[in-house]
């Protein structure tokens, strides 16, 4: 098989998160809404290689993902953990560095909407990089008020430094420009 019948076949079966008016995923909720409202094209190498490490995962611990839900106000949350068992969640990251000291703000936010969604105590964020491996544990789960706030009040950004490394970034600016 050639490189670009995979790509053809890895299109076809990983799309992007979409969310809705009252459906939100929880990783949506965890970055920019602009960024999250547009396609991201799952072809990148980052997000080619993170699926197959993820693959990987779920061969090696006889995994299957399943998608979970849970009621907040008005709105339903839904997202897929990486692995969870009786007693936590995982969250798996493939990242060219590896954070030792603390884990991403994102990643760990994202870890603890699962915990919520899955009522757990416990969570794990596992960062895989080409040079390194972290374990980061997450005792904190989000709360209810936590994530009706990130839904009904969506920060664009969602963190400081996310515009320095959006492919959206130039459009994003310019409407917003054009409409203030």
């Amino acid at each position: 098989m050639r490189l670009s019948e995979f790509l053809e076949e890895y299109r076809k079966i990983h799309g992007a998160y979409e969310s809705t008016d009252r459906i939100f995923h929880a990783k949506a909720l965890c970055y920019c809404r602009e960024k999250m409202n547009r396609r991201i094209d799952s072809t990148k190498p980052a997000i080619i290689i993170g699926t197959l490490v993820h693959l990987g995962i779920e061969k090696l611990l006889n995994y299957q993902p399943k998608v979970f839900t849970k009621r907040v106000g008005d709105y339903v949350v839904i997202g897929t953990p990486d692995y969870c068992d009786e007693d936590s969640v995982v969250e798996v990251k493939t990242t060219y560095y590896a954070p030792k000291k603390k884990p991403r703000e994102p990643d760990e936010l994202q870890l603890r909407i699962y915990m919520w969604l899955l009522g757990k105590k416990v969570g794990y964020l596992w960062y895989f990089s080409s040079s390194n491996y972290v374990e980061h544990i997450v005792r904190e789960p989000a709360t209810d008020e936590e994530v009706l706030d990130l839904i009904e009040n969506p920060r664009i950004p969602m963190w400081p430094d996310e515009c320095k490394r959006c492919d959206f970034y130039p459009c994003v600016h310019i409407l917003r420009r054009l409409v203030e």
